[in-house]
This record gives structure tokens, sequence and C-alpha cells, in this order.
């Protein structure tokens, strides 16, 4: 299992360099990269910007829903503990409906007797 493990790992990596070898050989794959790159530089620049302008809404925001999140946990374990406690007490009131119609067919039968 191991050595299948080693040798899928050893196949990425070597898919991997041909890859990277295939589009540095061609100038315009590799401007293009290049250009991808700084894009992607810029846009998370851009995204940490944004987090660092807005870090006390956002961690507003985040208490805020766990807040939510927390009162919404604790009303539905409530409703769980409600439906439990009925399905008890309907369990219980269907064993004195089924006991209370056997006594009353009983006390049928002897009548008949």
């Amino acid at each position: 299992m191991e050595q299948k493990k080693t040798n899928s790992l050893k196949l990425i990596w070597i898919f991997g360099v041909i890859l990277i070898s295939i589009v540095l050989a061609k100038k315009e794959w590799r401007t293009k990269m290049l250009v991808e790159l700084r894009k992607l530089k810029e846009e998370t620049g851009n995204a940490v910007q944004f987090v660092r302008d807005n870090r006390e809404q956002i961690v507003d925001q985040v208490r805020a829903t766990a807040n939510e999140v927390s009162s919404v946990v604790r009303d539905i374990s409530r409703d769980v503990k409600i439906i439990g406690e009925t399905a008890s007490h309907l369990k219980e009131s269907s064993e004195e409906i089924v006991k209370a119609t056997r006594e009353a067919a009983d006390d049928l039968k002897s009548l008949k007797r």
C-alpha cells in the first residue's frame, strides 16, 4: 500500500515537472503565466487590504452569527426535549388506552356469559 502511494506521488511530480517544462518552453505561455501571477498577487493584496480595513465589522458579524447559531441550537435542543417528553407521554397514554380497552372488552365478555 505504501509503495503504491509513493509511486503515485512520484508520478504526480513527474507530470508536474513536465507540465511546468512545457509552459516554460514557450515564451508566449511564460509571459501569460507571469501576467496571471501578477493579477493573482494584486487580487490577493486587495483581499488582504479589504480584511484589514473591515476587520472590526467582520469580527462583529462573526460574533453575531455565532450568537444566532448558538440560540438556534438551544432552541432546537429545547424542542427535541419537548418532543421526547411528548412522545413519552403519548406512549404512556396509548398503553393506558389499550389497557382500558382490554378491561372493557373483558367486562363485555363477562356480561355475555
